[in-house]
């Protein structure tokens, strides 16, 4: 609402003075407070004396806590305002004016009863100076300082490990006496502490030694390593001995005393003082310098497959195009294609969007694997044999398959009941009719090896498991066939940190072009130029501003153990 507010000053000649303020607010608060709308510097006015506000019937006054009013001379706390009323408020009178056009209120302010001169002169001889008590400034901050120093620095040191109810620890025989200081130890040392514990230390929050193991010296990473065993350094010290890149403390980045939960520091400079020159620091260095991610920081280097049955990953720039050798044959633009994806159980074409395949997992960071039986299956039915259009085989390796095969024609053989024309008789035969002799059941299973065969050369052609996979006849397998093994990159970076669940408000084709991707070697990743339309680098105001660890870790799992006394990996 917006508040007109006319204050009106008398001067000596009997003039009259007005100045009028306009505020905009919800509440029209009143008091000695900086912070009330109507601001009245006065000490005969509380702070927070009343709020004035509009309700449904008009305007209201109310006045906070245990404050009067006075309304047209008569005590209240809570009133109904009209036009002409007068409000008491101390010494100043507020009246309620008629608002003009674009105003909700309006209101005039007099001082009404100004402080005269007797009480000036007493508030002046109220206040105390340093020449009341007879020092000088130079004096008092003499005495001062030296009492700073014995109550924070003497005594602390002296009592460090001496409470002092060992000094006023006096026996008694009265059991119902003060006993406050015998029963609670006061420590002078308790100024020193500097703030809350996280609450993972505060069961040795008491213990001071735990971590400050030396006098006035800062708190060593030994202290740190002696609980934290496990924890995994940053480089490795017998590769890097220089005393610059592995001089960093614990304490650097990891402060206590900060409240209850973890603090840890983000400051870009903690990473850049080593990365923005680690070329000059180390002789042969093969990382890139890095100082910030908007204005100095290479390309990103995903770690593709380049030889899965070897197991031979590479880490490639993305400006040098690399392509992921993963023996998967999948072009998304064609799945991304209404007219080209139809559910062979409906008969209807279906849209694929990115999330009918790539589910988020639990934490909403990464996504799950992609897998055939979850995401594939509908659409590729692996189905061999129009006799039993509704039998699949399992989704595995080709001597499996095979057996599967080879199972379902020996009990179907064996069975009888085959509606296939083209079938031999024998298979043919009333369904539980048993076979007679050898010759019989001889004939059956050869029908049925011939049925294997022909299935699984079909289920291993170019149009069925073929159509997805790299398959190589082999003849050291029953099937005839052997298929390359599939790796598909599930963490591109492995040494950096992306959350696909803080960018679910992106479009997954903003970052990735899959609907022009006709080859599963494409490594469909932005490049660094993409991230940098939305983050800059620490300084920056018009974009996110992103800091070192906001995509990278210090501790690393292949470097060993900060409390190991080798560079190599401790297990």
């Amino acid at each position: 609402m917006q508040v007109s507010i006319t204050t009106l000053t008398r001067r000596r000649n009997g003039s009259l003075g007005q100045k009028e303020d306009i505020k905009a607010c919800e509440v029209l608060r009143i008091g000695r407070g900086a912070d009330n709308e109507i601001f009245l510097l006065d000490h005969r006015v509380p702070l927070h004396l009343a709020e004035l506000h509009e309700g449904a019937d008009g305007l209201f006054i109310e006045a906070n806590g245990t404050n009067d009013l006075r309304l047209n001379g008569a005590i209240i706390r809570k009133a109904h305002l009209n036009v002409g009323d007068v409000v008491g408020i101390g010494p100043y009178e507020l009246v309620v004016a008629d608002p003009e056009d674009g105003i909700n209120i309006a209101v005039t302010l007099e001082l009404v009863h100004p402080i005269g001169d007797d009480v000036e002169a007493l508030l002046s001889r109220s206040t105390l100076t340093t020449n009341n008590i007879g020092l000088t400034k130079r004096a008092s901050s003499w005495v001062l300082g030296s009492l700073t120093l014995i109550l924070f620095l003497a005594l602390p040191l002296f009592m460090a490990d001496t409470p002092l109810s060992n000094y006023f620890n006096a026996p008694t025989s009265d059991k119902n006496s003060n006993s406050m200081v015998n029963s609670n130890d006061i420590d002078f040392d308790v100024s020193w502490v500097s703030g809350e514990v996280m609450n993972s230390h505060k069961f040795f929050a008491n213990d001071c030694a735990a971590c400050h193991t030396k006098a006035f010296v800062m708190v060593e990473d030994a202290a740190c390593t002696a609980c934290h065993t496990k924890q995994h350094g940053h480089i490795d010290k017998v590769k890097f001995p220089s005393k610059e890149l592995t001089s960093t403390r614990c304490a650097t980045c990891h402060t206590d005393h900060q409240g209850p939960h973890p603090v840890r520091a983000a400051k870009q400079a903690l990473c850049s003082d080593c990365h923005n020159d680690l070329d000059t620091k180390v002789e042969g260095m093969h990382l890139a310098n890095v100082s910030d991610f908007a204005s100095n920081h290479p390309q990103f280097k995903p770690t593709v497959w380049q030889d899965p049955s070897k197991g031979i990953q590479k880490r490639i720039s993305l400006d040098d195009n690399p392509l992921e050798v993963s023996n998967l044959k999948f072009p998304h633009k064609t799945h991304m294609n209404v007219n080209r994806m139809r559910n062979p159980t409906t008969g209807k074409n279906t849209q694929l969007e990115c999330a009918s395949c790539h589910v988020p997992e639990i934490s909403g960071a990464y996504l799950e694997p992609v897998k055939m039986e979850e995401h594939c299956g509908d659409c590729h039915l692996l189905t061999f044999d129009s006799i039993a259009p509704k039998r699949m085989v399992s989704h595995g390796k080709p001597e499996e398959i095979y057996r599967e095969l080879a199972e379902f024609y020996s009990a179907l053989a064996l069975k009888g009941g085959v509606t296939d024309k083209a079938a031999p008789e024998i298979v043919r035969r009333r369904p539980g009719t048993p076979l007679v002799n050898e010759e019989e059941k001889k004939e059956a299973l050869q029908w049925a090896d011939f049925k294997t065969k022909k299935a699984s050369r079909y289920l291993f052609s170019a149009s069925q498991c073929g159509s997805c996979h790299e398959i190589t006849p082999d003849q050291k397998n029953a099937s005839g066939y052997s298929v390359e093994p599939v790796k598909v990159t599930q963490i591109w970076q492995p040494k950096s940190v992306f959350d696909h669940g803080k960018h679910k408000d992106v479009a997954c084709a903003e970052c990735h072009a899959a609907d022009t991707s006709m080859k599963s070697s494409d490594v469909l990743l932005p490049k660094i130029e993409g991230c940098q339309t939305c983050h800059g680098g620490e300084q920056a105001t018009e974009k996110i501003p992103s800091t070192c660890i906001s995509c990278h870790g210090f501790h690393r799992d292949d470097v060993a153990i900060m409390g190991g006394a080798s560079g190599k990996m401790v297990q």
